[in-house]
């Protein structure tokens, strides 16, 4: 009887094993099959993920060179605008529009304080011409920049009688007249008297009536720009020119 009963209890003890078994082995099938669609789900994911790496890299490459392109344009616009910027700022020192500034001469005219002797007081006043002379010998000599009065003189520019006054840039002006000229101040000097017309107003001319001259070779001579209109009417381009 006593041995009857180990046996009933090793069977039980086979059973429950078997049972315990085959429960282990149906969870692990289980969990199995509940974990191949996440790997699977992952490794899809990963691919992905790669797969956007690269295409990203090959999209910052692109840009990369794009931008490299971009700088190289943009370096070669900023050389073409330093250009055109120097030669603007050339031009319009060239044509008066900035103030111009540096070594120089002026030539300071006045109507003579003297009674007329002939009779004619024309003789006695600073007239348009004389100016137009003593100017335009300082263009010859090499003068940068001119001034009447503070009129900047340029191509437009026109110096007339007006009465008894003369018209700079349509500004009327009077006695003393302070011309001043900006360049190398001997050549400038040696050009008032190496031109006839403005030799003898400056000497005999002047002496004689008692004209009032002044000229002065200086280092810290201002011209301001020129402040006049620009338009041209009455001039038009000739075909075929140059």
């Amino acid at each position: 009887m006593k041995r009857n009963w180990h046996i009933s209890l090793v069977l039980v003890y086979l059973v429950l094993g078997l049972l315990l078994a085959t429960s282990f082995n149906t969870q692990q099938k289980y969990q199995q099959a509940l974990n191949a669609p996440r790997k699977e789900d992952l490794i899809r994911k990963v691919r992905q993920l790669e797969t956007d790496r690269d295409a990203l890299k090959k999209q910052i490459e692109t840009d990369r060179a794009q931008i490299q392109n971009y700088e190289k344009i943009a370096a070669k616009n900023e050389g073409m605008l330093s250009a055109y910027t120097n030669e603007l700022e050339q031009t319009r020192k060239a044509t008066g529009l900035v103030p111009a500034t540096g070594r120089g001469v002026i030539v300071t005219l006045a109507d003579s304080p003297q009674y007329p002797k002939d009779g004619d007081p024309n003789n006695y006043v600073i007239h348009d011409y004389d100016l137009r002379t003593v100017v335009n010998s300082l263009w010859s000599g090499g003068a940068q920049a001119v001034s009447v009065n503070g009129q900047r003189l340029m191509s437009l520019s026109s110096i007339r009688c007006a009465g008894g006054t003369v018209l700079v840039n349509s500004t009327r002006l009077v006695s003393p007249f302070k011309i001043q000229a900006v360049g190398d101040s001997e050549k400038l000097a040696k050009a008032l008297n190496a031109d006839e017309k403005s030799r003898q107003l400056l000497n005999e001319i002047a002496d004689y009536y008692g004209l009032v001259k002044k000229i002065e070779q200086r280092d810290d001579i201002v011209i301001p720009a020129y402040k006049g209109g620009l338009l041209i009417e009455n001039a038009k381009v000739v075909e075929g020119g140059d």
